[in-house]
């Protein structure tokens, strides 16, 4: 959201080329000089407090997810960052072993630049994803037959890249970062100009993710993420039956695939699927 100088109690004066408001207008806000402000924009090594970050997110309005991002950018630990466990599965045979408990429901394991640890079959099979060793931004926006499986793929990219953004803000330069948003600079115009919006989108609780199948139709999930591991690099995104239909379907497919399917859980994985979820759970994917 870009503000204007009357929405903040601030004249306008002078024509502007571009909407919101100007950097001493910022500043004036945040009680910070004009001067100062600006190395902040341009990523000057400058001493930031979290006080002074707070005064530049209230000058902004921005939303919490915006808030964590800034602070993220200046290397300064958000409390939600603070408070996450040391502890996590990382050990690939039993990320494989939790996403299996999942089936027949899609389920995978990603880390910060959004390649996949794990997954099990539904995930290729409904998702469209090659599961390990995939990325699921390389593929959702430059491979067809994956894109054309969701309904309003455009708003989905848009609010992908907005999420990849708030998740990978205190990680910019990683090698593994870099590469990704190179690769798809160079292969997706789109991305390329979702990136460059710079938005930010803020975490919901869960959200609805719509398929179609080639083979059963239309599936309809609820998404949620889980944290597997500390400082946010682990992230288990479980996928939901929405309706019964869903959940029919999925069973019906796997059932005709026979009983020797690599991810079924044997007797001791069997239970309800409320008895398997991780203890934390955090923002939707």
């Amino acid at each position: 959201m870009r503000l204007s100088p009357a929405e903040v109690g601030l004249s306008a004066s002078g024509r502007r080329r571009t909407p919101g408001l100007r950097r001493e207008e910022v500043a004036v806000l945040a009680g910070v000089g004009t001067s100062w402000y600006t190395w902040l924009e341009q990523g000057r090594d400058i001493n930031v407090s979290e006080s002074v970050l707070g005064a530049i997110s209230g000058a902004l309005r921005l939303n919490p997810a915006e808030e964590i991002y800034l602070h993220r950018l200046a290397g300064l630990k958000t409390p939600d960052v603070d408070q996450r466990a040391d502890s996590g599965p990382a050990d690939p045979e039993r990320l494989a072993e939790i996403v299996n408990h999942w089936f027949p429901n899609p389920a995978l394991v990603r880390d910060r630049s959004w390649d996949i640890l794990a997954a099990n079959s539904a995930v290729p099979e409904f998702l469209g994803f090659e599961g390990p060793g995939g990325n699921i931004l390389v593929e959702f926006f430059t491979d067809e037959t994956c894109r054309r499986r969701y309904a309003h793929a455009d708003e989905l990219a848009r609010s992908t890249v907005a999420r990849f953004r708030a998740d990978v803000a205190d990680c910019f330069g990683r090698p593994e970062v870099e590469r990704i948003l190179d690769e798809l600079t160079d292969r997706s115009p789109e991305f390329a100009r979702l990136w460059g919006s710079h938005e930010v989108l803020e975490p919901s609780r869960s959200r609805t993710k719509e398929i179609s199948h080639d083979g059963v139709g239309a599936l309809s999930f609820d998404v949620h993420e889980w944290e597997l591991a500390a400082d946010h690099e682990v992230q288990l995104v479980l996928h939901m039956p929405t309706v019964q239909e869903t959940r029919d379907k999925l069973d019906a497919f796997f059932a005709a695939a026979g009983p020797d399917d690599p991810d079924r859980p044997g007797e001791d994985g069997e239970g309800d699927d409320d008895d398997q979820l991780p203890s934390k759970a955090i923002a939707a994917a």
